[in-house]
């Protein structure tokens, strides 16, 4: 049930809409009708920052190369992180004084 984004989102939307309207009608003690609008506002702004965390963790497809080449092996994936790192510590080592 929970597996859909859209369904999590509504469910987000109607539980901070309750608790925040309690929290505006005995927290605040608004009246009945400020206290939903002001539940309402504030769901809205809970549901929309919810929203906005799952959709920058969404997991994409790996990219593919533009021109059609195969990806790069292993050993040259290894490779690079390896030199990369040796070039950090040439770096860094400079900075040691």
């Amino acid at each position: 049930m929970f597996s859909h984004r859209r369904v999590r989102t509504a469910v987000v939307l109607v539980i901070s809409w309750g608790v925040l309207t309690g929290v505006e009608k005995w927290g605040e003690q608004a009246p009945w009708g400020s206290a939903v609008l002001r539940g309402l506002l504030w769901a809205a702004v809970v549901t929309g920052a919810w929203w906005f965390a799952e959709w920058t963790q969404i997991q994409r497809p790996p990219r593919t190369p533009r021109d059609g080449a195969a990806p790069m092996p292993d050993h040259a994936v290894a490779g690079r992180r390896e030199d990369t790192r040796r070039a950090d510590v040439a770096h860094l080592e400079g900075f040691e004084r």
